[in-house]
């Protein structure tokens, strides 16, 4: 059976671990999906956030005026808190699968309010060795440093390290930096690409 040659698994939260709700009616955005992953992992109000930069509050009101959107700080930020909808159950039994010749690790665009809303331990145990969370680290995807420090972190060759991310820029930015980087949407996607590149026994 083939096994692959991967050290480090690196996933992203939102969209392949952990369900999120339709951005689209969540925000009454006048956008169509691919339309908002760009939007999105480029906004200002979103970066600043999502480093640890601006607390939620600014965010809302920043975000509000950015895209125009025609509600108050109050009711963005009771949408934006909801947006999160729990872990697939397949994705934790997939992570639950993986051989433990593998390390696992989380690189997320995330911020504060949603970190503390998702409980990754008690859903995964203690199966992910390092957390790499944006807000934490002040690093964000697709940026080049985000990458960067995953490879010093682990001291291994990019090829060594295989991503799954849910956004087609991130997947780029990845391969840019010689990571094995690969497109996924949810779980059903998620355990085809990890069949495909041979991390179950």
């Amino acid at each position: 059976m083939h096994t692959s040659n991967y050290k480090v698994i690196l996933f992203d939260l939102g969209g392949v671990l952990l369900k999120l709700g339709d951005p689209i009616s969540t925000f009454s955005l006048r956008l169509d999906e691919s339309d908002f992953l760009r939007t999105w992992i480029m906004s200002p109000s979103v970066r600043a956030l999502e480093s640890g930069q601006i607390d939620s509050e600014t965010f809302a009101e920043r975000m509000i005026a950015e895209m125009d959107l025609s509600m108050d700080t109050e009711e963005l930020l009771r949408r934006f808190n909801g947006w999160p909808d729990g872990f697939y159950p397949h994705a934790i039994d997939l992570i639950a699968r993986m051989p433990s010749r593998y390390s696992c690790a989380i690189l997320s665009n995330t911020n504060a309010i949603h970190w503390q809303q998702v409980d990754v331990p008690g859903n995964f145990g203690d199966r992910f060795d390092r957390y790499f969370l944006s807000y934490q680290t002040g690093l964000l995807k697709p940026d080049q440093d985000a990458f960067l420090q995953v490879i010093a972190s682990y001291a291994c060759v990019p090829q060594e390290i295989l991503f799954f991310d849910d956004n087609p820029i991130n997947v780029a930015a990845a391969r840019d930096e010689g990571l094995s980087a690969v497109l996924v949407q949810g779980p059903d996607q998620l355990e085809v690409a990890m069949i495909d590149a041979g991390l179950f026994d």
